[in-house]
Formats: structure tokens, C-alpha cells, sequence
């Protein structure tokens, strides 16, 4: 601690053990170090600048000294003015356990930290803060650059010297036997120099470091292990052999190949993985667009097989019209007004998820048909129904833009399936007669398609894209010349067979046909279906329907007056038919009736015999209730008196029981008690006899006494041992027996006679 300057002009201090203190002298301009235990005599030039205890640095540790003192031979190094020479911007390590004061200049480099201690899977990062030569290398000795990083791996201890410091502590990466990774930039171990731009693969099992400018590329990978319908995609980013099949084969940088299994494959470092490809399995009716990288031709691989692409092939995804993949499912659906007709066909593929690498397959159904183009050879084809086609790779179907609705609308429906019938369209439309009275003609028309089964002359039924407007238009111009050729009167009378004239025409006898035939497509109208005639006028509307209301009145009065008389006769009829039931019915409740009191005597005397068995087993069965009870009630009487006796029984024994055992107790007590003062009595006769000298001498003296006691008339004797306190004996008796002379008394004289 510092301490002020003493105002006197000798100061005195003392410096213990493992104390040091900066001294200014004044007169020099210098500041000395002094190390206790001593004590100082400061004159008045000499003044106590800080008193300190020295650094202590145990075992294990080590600290770093900044701008140290500069020693020869051992000693301190010192200037002309005796203070310590510094070595400033330097630095030292000092190693404990060790203890040292610090010299003016010298400072503590952060705090006193234990040494590294390093395990098998650690080590240090170091930098090297100027240029020195390690001789911590196991090989050589090897020159540090100032900036140079560099690890030290364990097991050990470690303390950095002075041209070091510790940049981090590193945990040692562990691979296992199916992992592997890339190193970028690695460091040559032989010179210690970062390899820029290069690659190196570890595989597993291993465990190493990553070294000062190294980096993983990615993460650690697991190594590929492929099966017989696995491989990968490999791409040479410099020259290099490899073995394949036990043979070394040569490979120039940019080049690509595949890796087929079943093996275990790790790459090297001129080898990039593009990706990982499996075989893809292709069942009957399956297939995939494959597309060659080197000519651009795309083919069509079928099942069953299982197909890998080669390097120089990828996966193809096939592209059809807009409208075309829209119907397959391979787009969003079609809006509300495309997909509307329940009734158009819709096709099914075989694309997955869609998976556009899958060859598309058009389960066609049966009376349908399909135009196919093949742009590669601008051909097209129909397939007919029922069939199962896969579109080729330069293949596209065509799709029909079909009127639709009542009355029929321009492209209404998409279709990629041509129906060929038999089948129905219904048109709604309006015509003008000669007189200028509009009607609205309601007609469905039954048409097919005529095939032939040639495939060129099969094509006609494409030719019209929307043939089902160019036949309802067709069709209406017809009707509308026919109308205006004919009065409202006629055409509506006979609207029936002037329309079947005006659509199938005449052949040469004047007959009416059966069909007509559109050469254009080859579609045949078989037959048709006049839903309904209405006027378009109100006026005419009215006056057809009050025509028609009259008409329908008078039908109906006739039906009904034809009614009423069948009626009159069917209730005649059932009149009598009522009354012969009614007898028939009366004879047979006579019957009835009789059957049914002969029943109910038959059911009393049923039922009186069983009220009496009913209630004669009820008292049986009451006495046998009431004898069960009452032996269970005497039986349980005397189960209780017997219970009650054996209490009674067994109480009065353990009662005997009990007081034998106290009475026994007592006597063993009572025995106890005179045997022990047998004990206490033959003791105490012993001591007294011991006391009195034992053996005959006590004898004689008791037999002495006893005489002179008898010739005394005493009642007690007092016998004294040579040597004893005075003690009163008792044992006359005992010693004389139950017979012998009255005790004697030692302590009372015998009573005078009287007289």
C-alpha cells in the first residue's frame, strides 16, 4: 500500500517476508526496489512509493510478466543508476511454482492461470505474435511467422511462451465408419501451408482437427451405401483414375458418369456428386419421357423394367396443349363453364402426383374415340375404345370444342374423347310459317358416328371440330324452310311429319327415310324427339291453348259420363255382392259363436282347477317355509346355548388357569425369599466364626461361655474376639440345637429368686 511522505527526516520501515517496496530516491531520480524481510532507514531524499507483496505462482500455473527486467548470467541487469534495466514491449512467461516480486517498469499481463491441460480429443489454437522457431514440434524445428496459427494436440500439459497466445481451445471432430467429409482449403502437414482453392476427404472411422484455415464443406456426410438399384451422378472437376470393376479408368476433368451399386462408395477430392439416383421401377402399361443430353431426342422407355438413366440422360417432362393437360388433371381444373356437361368424358392417366416425367397413358372408353398427333412425323392416328394408349414423346391429342346447352352455344364443352354414339342433342330454336306466326321448336336428335374400322377413312369423324353446332344449325335451317312454307294451321297439325321430311328428306318412291347421313364426319341422325311446338306470340299462344283447353274439355266430359256409368254399374254389382257376403258372413259369426261359449266353459273349468292347484301348493309350500324356519330357529338356539357354554367353559379355565399360576409364582417367590436368607444367615454365622478365630479355639470359647453362662444363669452371652469391636451373637440356639439351655443375654443380669 502507498504511504505517505513522513514529514520527519528519517522514516523507518519494515518489510516482511514476501514484501517488496518502490524507493524514490530524490536525489538520483531514480526508483529502487527493496525485498523483506528487512527494515528500511529512509532519509529525507528517500521517499516510499507503493509497498507490494510479492507474486505468487503456484504449481500448475503460469503467468505473463509485460515489459520484463533484463537479466545477465542469472542476475539482474542494472543502468548507471542502479535501477533495474526493462525490456519494454517484451514479454515473459513465468512458470510456478515460483514467487517474485516485480521490478519498476514490469507489469501483469491479465491474471495467473493454471496451465492446459489437454486429453486426447483436444487442443490449442494458437498465434504466433512474432517470428520465432518452435521447438515443440516432434519432427523439426519449424519457423513461426508473426500471424502464423498453428495447433497443439493432446494428451499434455501446456503453457505458450512469450511469442504465443491462445486463440481458442478445439474439440478433436470424430468420424464413424459410415460417415466421411470434404475439407476445403487443408493444410500440408509437411510444411504447415494452407493449400487455397483445394479439396481433401476424410473418411470414417478417424478422428482429426481441423487446422487453422481449414473448413468443412457442407457437413459430415454419410457414406453412400448403394443397392443393386441405386447409384449416383459423378462429375470429375480435375484429371483422375478410378477403379471400376478391378480396372483403373482414366477420366478428364468435366466429365460425368454413374456409379452403379450394390457397393460402399466415398468420393475422392476431384470428384463432385451431383446427385444420389434410384431405379425406377416400371410395371406393365408404364412408362417415362427420357430426353439424350447429347443429341436432345427424347424417347419413350416402357415397362416392365427397371430403368436408371445413364449420365448422359435426364428425365423429360412431357408438355401438352393448355387445353389438352387441363382435362388430363395436370393443370388446375377447367372453370365452371368448360366442366359443366356431366356427360363429357373424362380421361384417366397414369401420371402420379402430376408427375410429368411419366408417360401419359389415355384409358379410352369403349364407343369413344381419340384423334392423336404425332408432330415428329406429322401424322395422327385414332384410337378407338375400349383401349389403354401411351402418348409417344412428340404425341398430342386433339381436343373438340363442342356446343352446348338448350339452346345450343358456341364452345361450350372441351372434350378429348369423341363419343360415337348412339346418343342424344337437344336444341331449342325458332321458325316463322307463311302466315308470320313465330313457334319455338324444342327437338333432341339421336345421332353416331359411322365407322368404318379403316384408319385413314376414321379420321373424317374429326373433320368438324364442333360437330354437334354444325348439325343442330344444320338441321334448324331445314325446319325454318319447312315452316315457311306451310300456314300455322298446317305446320302445327302436322309439325311431326313435315319435320321428319324437312331432317331425313324423301327417297325416290316419296317415303319418308329413317336416318341421314352427314358426309362431312360421317355422323348418321337415327332418329328424333319433338319435345315440344309452342307459339312465340302471346296472341297465338292464347288462342292454341283455348283450342286445345276445348278440346281437352270435351274429352274429358266424355271420359267422365263414360265414368259415371261404369261406376253406377260397378255399385250395382257390389250391392249385391254385399248382401250374399252378409249372409255368408252371418252363418259363419253363428258358428263363430258357438265355438266360442263351448271355449269359454272350457277355459272356467280350466281355470278353477288351476286356482285350486295354485292355491293348495301355496300352503304346502307356506308349511314347508314355516317347519324349514322353525328348525332353523331351534338349530340356531342351540348353536348359541352351546357357544355360550364353551365361553362359560373356557372362561372358568383360564380364571384356574391363571390363579395356579399366580399361586405358583408366590411359592417360587417365597422359596426364593428363605433361600436367600439361608444364604444371607450362613454368611453372616461364617463371618462370626471367622471373626472369632474358627476352628477349635471358637469351640472351646463358645463351649467356655456357654458354661459360665449356664453357672451365671445368663440369658445371653457376649463373645469378644481378641482384636474385635464388642459384638452380640445371637446363636445359642443353634449352635446348641432346638433342645439345649434358654438363651442367655449379654446385656440383661438374671433376675434375682425370690427369697
Amino acid at each position: 500500500m502507498p504511504s505517505a511522505p513522513s514529514t520527519e527526516a528519517i522514516q523507518r520501515i519494515s518489510l516482511k517476508n514476501r514484501e517488496y517496496a518502490y524507493i524514490e530516491d530524490a536525489n538520483r531520480g531514480v526508483v529502487l526496489m527493496e525485498v523483506g524481510p528487512r527494515v528500511l532507514t529512509l532519509e529525507a531524499h528517500l521517499t516510499l512509493v507503493a509497498k507490494e507483496r510479492m507474486v505468487e505462482v503456484g504449481a500448475g500455473s503460469w503467468c505473463v510478466v509485460r515489459n520484463p527486467v533484463v537479466r545477465l548470467e542469472g542476475q539482474v541487469a542494472l543502468d548507471d543508476f542502479g535501477q533495474a534495466r526493462v525490456a519494454v514491449g517484451d514479454r515473459e512467461v513465468r512458470v510456478g511454482p515460483k514467487v517474485f516480486p516485480l521490478y519498476p517498469g514490469e507489469e501483469l499481463e491479465g491474471d495467473i492461470v493454471p496451465e492446459y491441460v489437454l486429453g486426447v480429443s483436444e487442443a490449442l489454437r494458437l498465434r504466433a505474435l512474432t517470428a520465432f522457431t518452435d521447438t515443440h514440434v516432434s519432427d523439426a524445428h519449424r519457423r513461426r511467422e508473426a500471424g502464423d496459427e498453428w495447433l497443439v494436440r493432446g494428451p499434455g500439459r501446456y503453457v505458450p511462451g512469450e511469442s504465443v497466445t491462445v486463440v481458442s481451445l478445439e474439440k478433436a471432430r470424430v468420424l464413424k465408419e459410415t460417415e466421411y467429409c470434404v475439407i476445403l482449403n487443408p493444410v500440408d502437414r509437411a510444411t504447415g501451408r494452407v493449400q487455397e482453392g483445394r479439396r481433401k476427404v476424410v473418411s470414417g472411422p478417424d478422428v482429426f482437427f481441423l487446422e487453422p484455415g481449414e473448413a468443412l464443406e457442407g457437413d459430415v456426410r454419410r457414406k453412400h451405401v448403394l443397392s443393386e438399384l441405386q447409384g449416383l451422378k459423378l462429375q470429375a472437376l480435375d484429371d483422375l483414375s478410378e477403379n471400376e470393376g478391378g480396372e483403373p479408368r482414366a477420366r478428364k476433368a468435366g466429365d460425368t458418369w454413374i456409379v452403379r451399386g450394390p457397393r460402399t462408395y466415398v468420393p475422392s477430392e476431384k470428384v463432385l456428386i451431383h446427385r444420389e439416383i434410384a431405379a425406377l421401377s416400371l410395371g406393365q402399361g408404364e412408362g417415362l419421357y427420357v430426353r439424350d443430353l447429347r443429341s436432345g431426342k427424347v424417347s419413350l422407355v416402357q415397362g416392365p423394367c427397371q430403368f436408371m438413366p445413364e449420365a448422359h440422360q435426364e428425365l423429360h417432362e412431357k408438355r401438352l396443349s393448355p387445353d389438352a393437360e387441363a382435362l388430363l388433371g395436370l393443370t388446375p381444373p377447367l372453370p365452371p363453364a368448360e366442366a359443366k356437361d356431366a356427360r363429357a368424358p373424362r380421361p384417366t392417366t397414369a401420371t402420379e402426383k402430376g408427375d410429368r416425367t411419366r408417360a401419359i397413358v389415355l384409358r379410352i372408353e369403349d364407343s369413344t374415340a381419340v384423334l392423336i398427333n404425332d408432330f415428329e412425323t406429322n401424322h395422327a392416328r385414332v384410337e378407338f375404345g375400349p383401349a389403354k394408349v401411351m402418348l409417344r414423346p412428340y404425341e398430342d391429342v386433339t381436343v373438340l370444342d363442342l356446343s352446348g346447352g338448350t339452346p345450343k352455344r358456341p364452345r361450350q364443352l372441351k372434350v378429348l374423347m369423341l363419343r360415337l354414339g348412339p346418343d342424344f342433342a337437344t336444341d331449342l330454336f325458332e321458325v316463322a310459317t307463311r302466315d308470320h306466326a313465330r313457334l319455338r321448336i324444342k327437338l333432341s336428335y339421336k345421332w353416331q358416328f359411322d365407322v368404318q374400322g379403316d384408319a385413314e377413312k376414321d379420321k373424317a369423324i374429326f373433320r368438324v371440330n364442333d360437330f354437334i353446332g354444325y348439325v343442330c344449325e344444320n338441321l334448324a335451317s331445314r325446319i325454318r324452310q319447312v315452316a315457311a312454307e306451310n300456314e300455322f294451321e298446317t305446320f302445327h297439325k302436322n309439325a311431326s311429319v313435315l319435320i321428319r321430311r324437312a331432317i331425313f328428306g324423301m327417297d325416290d318412291a316419296g317415303r319418308a327415310r329413317k336416318d341421314r347421313l352427314f358426309s362431312e364426319n360421317q355422323l348418321r341422325i337415327i332418329d328424333i324427339d319433338i319435345k315440344d311446338i309452342a307459339p312465340v306470340d302471346e296472341k297465338t299462344a292464347l288462342k292454341l291453348r283455348e283450342a286445345i283447353d276445348t278440346n281437352i274439355q270435351i274429352q274429358l266430359d266424355a271420359s267422365r259420363q263414360e265414368a259415371q256409368a261404369a261406376a253406377e254399374l260397378k255399385r250395382i254389382r257390389s250391392e249385391e255382392e254385399k248382401q250374399l257376403a252378409d249372409i255368408a258372413s252371418h252363418r259363419k259369426s253363428e258358428a263363430e259363436r258357438q265355438s266360442l261359449i263351448e271355449l269359454q266353459n272350457r277355459n272356467h273349468q280350466l281355470e278353477t282347477l288351476s286356482r285350486a292347484k295354485v292355491e293348495a301348493e301355496a300352503q304346502l309350500e307356506r308349511a314347508r317355509v314355516e317347519s324349514e324356519e322353525a328348525l332353523a330357529r331351534a338349530e340356531s338356539d342351540a348353536r348359541a346355548s352351546r357357544i355360550r357354554s364353551e365361553a362359560e367353559a373356557e372362561r372358568e379355565r383360564l380364571t384356574t388357569q391363571v390363579a395356579l399360576e399366580r399361586q405358583q409364582r408366590l411359592n417360587d417367590l417365597e422359596v426364593e425369599r428363605q433361600s436367600r436368607l439361608a444364604e444371607v444367615e450362613a454368611a453372616q454365622f461364617r463371618q462370626r466364626v471367622e471373626s472369632l478365630g474358627g476352628g477349635e479355639n471358637f469351640v472351646k470359647a463358645v463351649a467356655a461361655q456357654a458354661q459360665a453362662a449356664v453357672v451365671g444363669g445368663l440369658d445371653k452371652v457376649v463373645f469378644l474376639p481378641s482384636g474385635a469391636n464388642l459384638n452380640l451373637f445371637d446363636a445359642m440356639q443353634g449352635l446348641l440345637g432346638p433342645g439345649g439351655p434358654p438363651r442367655l443375654s449379654a446385656t440383661h443380669a438374671p433376675k434375682p429368686a425370690d427369697g
